[in-house]
Parts: C-alpha cells; structure tokens; sequence
C-alpha cells in the first residue's frame, strides 16, 4: 500500500489569518455566548421546579461521567487540528478510536456506578449514572468534521450545531422537570443533547464522512501525542472536577446543589473564553507555528482582546456576585453569592490567564506541560483545601479550591516563560486593574445599603456601570477593532501592551 497523502497547512499571510482568526473569534463569543444564556435561563428555570438536593445529586453525575471521558482522552480533536496530516486514513483511524472508547466507557460506568453510589451513601445515584453513561456511547461516533472546521478555523456551522443543540436538550429538561419534578430531567437533558448532536454532525456539517478503519502509523501518533495529554486531562479533573469530589463527602447535598450553582456561573465566562481560545487561538497558533511568522508576537497580541473579556467578566462577578445571585434565584440559593466572589477571583487566574499560555505551548506540540499545569493546582488543592477546612469550615475549603489555582498560574507562567513566552507584566496590570474595579462595585453596594437602598435591581445596575467605567477604554478599543473589520488577534504589539 503506498504511503497516505499528507495534508500540509499552507503558509498564510498575517492578514489572511487576521481574517480568519477574528471571523472565527466573533462566532465563537456569539457562540458560547448563546450557549451559555440557553443555560442560565435553562437553569433558573429548573432551579424553581427542582429540589437544590437534585443539583447535588447531578454534580455527582457529572463528576463521575466526566471523570471517565477525561480519564480516557487522547486528544482527539487536538490531534487533527496539530497534525499537518488530514488524509482520510488518519482522521478515520481517530473516529474508530473513539467510537471504542465509547464502548468501553460505558461499560466501566455499569460496573463502578454502584461502588460510587456507596462510597457517598446516595443509592439514587446508581440508576442515575448508568442511564446517563449511555451518553459516552452515542459521543463516541461524533463527526470529525467538527474537528476539522475548527483546524481550518470555519466555526460558523459548528458553533450554530452547538447553540441549537443546547437549546434543543434545555427544552427537554425543562418540559421533564415540568410534568415530573424528578432529578431525572437533567439526565434526560444528557441524553438529548448527545443524540442531537452526534446526528446534526453527520448530517449538517459538511466535509469528509466517517468511516471505520484503524491504520497503524496514525494510531501511533496518536498515542504518542495523547500520552501526555491523557496525563494533562487526568490532572484536569482532578484539577477542575476535585472540588465536587471533596465537598460531596464532607458536607450534604443540598450544599453541594448551591456550590454547583456558583461554580457554574463563576466558570460561565472563563467557559466561553477558554472555548474562544481553544477554537480559534490554538489553531491560529498552529498555523502560525508552521509558517514563519514569529509566534511570540502573535502570542502576546492574540491574547489580549481574551485577558479585556475575561477581566471584565471576573471584576463584574468578584464585585457584584452577590447582588447577582440575589436578583436571579431565590432565598434557597443564596449563599451562592459569596461563593461566586470568591472562586471568580480564581478562575481568573486558573482558567482565563491560564488558558492563553496552554493554548500556545499545546500549538508548538509540548503536550507534556499540558500535564504539568493542571497537576499543579492539585498539588495546591491538596494543601489548601484542608488547611482552609481545618480552620474556617467549608468557607475555607471554598477559599483553598480559589487559592490553587495560583499554583496552576504560576506553573503555567513557568512553563510558558521557558518557551519565550512571556506576559506576566501584563498579568500583574489585568490583575491590579480587576481588584480595583471590582472593589469600586463592591463599594458602590455597600454605600447603598448604609443609604437604606436595598433594591436589587438597582444594585445590579450600579455594579455594572461602576465596573464597567473602569474599562471603558479597553473595551471600547475592541469595540472598535470590530465595527472597523480590523483584526482582533494579529495586529501591532502596541496594542496588546496598552495601558488601562
């Protein structure tokens, strides 16, 4: 048999990947900006016609679900998008892969979900996961074609597929919730959105139809690439899912239900940012890689309309996070306020800044810091976490889970640094400027109350204007980038080192 055809990225112009990155960048924010309102208002409308126990109960769902997919990625996705090879037989070879994987999945979920259920005294949890295992049976056989849209940075039928997925299996949790009360919608809701999804992938993406076949040489590359990503994902749980993990054992679910509510929304924009990065930067960072346009000057230009968005963000919830939680959902869910302002502070750190370093050491094929950054905010979780509990209860394990991401930053930033990669003088400006906005929020509520000024609505409002004040220049440089169709991602360095 000859040697597979291999499809080399072309060596594109800066303006032409200026085009195409901030194409891809404005679906993405229209993208997982839609998704993430089909959720919140999917969500709170849930929270009214469920228990706040149902939410910790499906926390341990998730947990142990996810857990199994992330314990087995390969990279699977990454691997198309950074490998200049795009020939059939190595795009099938990954799509079989994880068609198995799939399988087995499954199957280890059938036989640990009870042991699971045990280990945290919840019987209903063994039902729960089995039924919602069936979920990594039907991902398994997801067109690749979404992989290979997002390496050519074509993300306007992949991000449309994604939101009306979303809204389609919101719609079935809520009609389930509706007629039967039962932690069982948001199962359902699993279930939809794999089913939903897998078919529109087949049907709606265009590009190269999946094909079982399993060629040697390309699962080799894939092992060899995925080893350390296996590794990096591994630490990625640990990393980001840990927290349900210790919090499920050592407080009740109603508890946990608030939690997985203020974790949802303080990760909401770092979800977003971390999908704009994965979806548009680190394909235009491979790009870039393979041509002979510097990359460090790319990188230190492309991250910054990510570090406005994301700060912005981070300010807004550390601020006004409380004032949030009050105006969304009632008294039940409350407490989640000041667990927001704490794991904002963070997420910042951990997922936003974090994310734009990982996404170019990934670009330049270094998987195996992958592995590194995430493992090191479990080596902060496993001496904080315990320390904050010991001494101030479970807001103190709240404050350690927030801490540890200062481990994930700091190794992050070294891994980075030692490839040239260097942005911590504008991380320090960020972080500075975030403190202080978010302060002026804070503030401005405070003086209201003293004032007698308890309305809700009218908190809110003065924690977005009075934060959103402080980056008014900024965001109005982005602002502007757009309507004027300028590059967002390549442009002049100046740009990305402009002071607040």
């Amino acid at each position: 048999m000859s040697e597979p055809t291999q499809s080399t990225p072309s060596a594109p112009s800066v303006g032409q990947l200026a085009a195409k990155a901030s194409s891809s960048a404005m679906w993405s924010v229209v993208g997982y900006g839609g998704q993430h309102v089909v959720r919140l208002v999917s969500n709170l409308i849930l929270t009214r016609l469920l228990l706040t126990d149902d939410f910790g109960l499906m926390a341990l769902v998730n947990v142990f679900v996810m857990g199994l997919h992330l314990f087995s990625d390969m990279g699977f996705g990454p691997a198309i998008v950074q490998n200049k090879r795009e020939d059939p037989d190595f795009v099938n070879t990954i799509w079989t892969i994880l068609v198995i994987r799939g399988f087995v999945l499954c199957s280890v979920a059938l036989l640990l979900s009870a042991p699971y259920a045990a280990f945290y005294g919840q019987p209903d949890l063994v039902p729960l996961i089995r039924v919602a295992s069936v979920s990594l049976v039907i991902d398994g056989f997801i067109s690749t074609s979404i992989f290979t849209h997002e390496r050519h940075l074509n993300l306007k039928r992949p991000i449309v597929l994604k939101v009306g997925v979303q809204l389609v299996s919101a719609i079935a949790m809520v009609i389930w919730a509706w007629f039967t009360r039962s932690v069982w919608s948001l199962v359902v809701g699993s279930i939809v959105h794999a089913i939903v999804l897998v078919a529109l992938s087949h049907l709606w993406l265009p590009g190269h139809r999946s094909r079982f076949r399993l060629e040697p040489k390309a699962a080799r590359y894939l092992f060899s690439f995925g080893s350390w990503i296996f590794l990096g994902t591994l630490a990625m749980f640990a990393a980001n899912q840990l927290d349900r993990i210790i919090l499920g054992r050592i407080t009740d679910m109603a508890t946990l239900g608030v939690y997985s509510i203020a974790i949802m929304l303080a990760t909401a924009p770092a979800e977003a940012l971390t999908g704009l990065t994965n979806a548009v930067l680190f394909p235009l960072y491979t790009r870039v890689h393979y041509s002979t346009t510097d990359l460090g000057k790319v990188f230190r230009t492309a991250r910054w309309p990510v570090m406005v968005l994301g700060g912005w963000a981070a300010a807004g919830f550390i601020g006004g996070g409380e004032t949030m939680v009050r105006l969304l959902y009632d008294s039940r869910y409350h407490d989640a306020g000041w667990m927001l302002q704490i794991l904002s502070a963070g997420v910042w750190f951990g997922a936003v800044l974090g994310t734009t370093y990982g996404s170019v050491v990934l670009a330049i094929g270094r998987s195996d810091w992958i592995a590194v950054m995430s493992f090191s905010k479990v080596v902060g979780m496993a001496i904080l976490v315990p320390l904050g509990f010991t001494f101030w209860g479970f807001p103190g394990a709240v404050i350690g889970l927030s801490a540890s991401e200062l481990f994930r930053y700091a190794a992050t930033v070294l891994v980075a640094g030692r490839m040239g990669f260097n942005g911590r003088l504008d991380d320090l400006k960020f972080s500075l400027w975030i403190a202080l906005s978010a302060l002026a929020g804070w503030s401005a509520v405070a003086w209201l109350d003293q004032q007698g000024q308890t309305n809700v609505v009218l908190h809110t409002l003065v924690v977005f204007v009075v934060v959103t004040a402080f980056w008014v220049r900024p965001l109005r440089s982005l602002l502007g980038r757009v309507l004027r169709r300028e590059s967002l991602f390549i442009s002049e360095v100046e740009l990305a080192t402009e002071i607040l």
